[in-house]
């Protein structure tokens, strides 16, 4: 996987290691009415202790305050909303996916409303979304086992397509969660069917090929999902099937397991960093939003 880069040096194996545990701070429930079936997928945050969360179950996309405990508006859709990220370009600003319907929703978000900005259509069905300063990184699938990333600008054009490795391979399983830093550097990819997250050279890539950095497996993360970028450039990695959370350094060096079990996480999908409050938000299949102190970056 990922081409003539994919050798047995850039596979990142470890044994599990102590890590400082992120410190319990809030559940939250986020609901439009109190009978709400809800399965959070994505996650994204916002300044002031605002967040957006894509209920997958529900059909809707909720945008709160978890500083106020209060609903500030939602947007129910006509399909399930699957990932969400915040824009790197606008504080105010987020991209919706909606897989079934193939489209990207732009919307604002400002003060207690959530407005639709425009739709971006897309050529498969679109799950996992990230934002940089020169536009997005969208995993498509375009068939049962068919998936490519995109790199799209903010008007929706498609720049960049990667899908096979330099020997027409196919370089991604099932990559529904997908996380880009804001420099447009370095692309990271949850992996479901190879139980891996592969971190990619964006900086570099060409129209069509993109090589791999380095590769992160463990035999305690099993079926990664959301993934997120901390202050340091390191990474969190949601396990569902372990029901845990990984630490993982820029260089790919693994931390250790900083959620898990003890914190009662059970399947998380969604999870996103908040860079100025120093929180990491988790998602589960319900209706709360569990909020962690990282005490290691304090």
């Amino acid at each position: 996987m990922g081409g003539k880069n994919s050798k047995k040096e850039h596979r990142i194996h470890h044994s599990h290691k102590h890590a400082m545990h992120l410190t319990p701070f809030l559940d939250v429930e986020v609901y439009v009415k109190a009978d709400d079936r809800c399965s959070f997928s994505g996650i994204t945050c916002l300044k002031n202790g605002r967040i957006v969360v894509a209920d997958y179950l529900g059909h809707y996309v909720k945008y709160y305050d978890w500083k106020t405990l209060k609903l500030l508006d939602y947007i129910e859709t006509s399909s399930p909303p699957y990932e969400v990220c915040s824009s790197a370009l606008n504080d105010n600003e987020v991209f919706v996916t909606f897989p079934f319907e193939q489209r990207i929703q732009h919307l604002s978000v400002t003060d207690n409303k959530v407005e639709l900005i425009k739709e971006i259509p897309t050529e498969g069905m679109c799950y996992g979304i990230g934002s940089y300063v020169n536009g997005l990184a969208v995993s498509l699938r375009l068939d049962k086992h068919v998936w490519q990333i995109e790199i799209l600008d903010y008007l929706g054009s498609v720049q960049n397509v990667f899908k096979d490795d330099a020997e027409g391979k196919e370089l991604f399983g099932f990559i529904d969660y997908i996380a880009v830093d804001k420099k447009g550097e370095r692309l990271y990819v949850s992996d479901g069917i190879r139980e891996a997250v592969v971190c990619y050279n964006l900086k570099e890539a060409t129209m069509t090929s993109i090589k791999e950095i380095f590769t992160y497996t463990c035999v305690h993360l099993r079926i990664p999902k959301g993934i997120t970028i901390d202050n340091s450039g390191n990474i969190f990695i949601i396990g569902c099937e372990s029901s845990n959370v990984h630490k993982v350094s820029r260089a790919g060096q693994r931390y250790g397991v900083v959620l898990g079990h003890r914190e009662q996480l059970q399947n998380p999908m969604g999870i996103v960093y908040d860079v100025n409050e120093k929180k990491v938000f988790v998602t589960e299949g319900s209706r709360k939003v569990m909020i962690f102190t990282d005490n290691a970056s304090s």
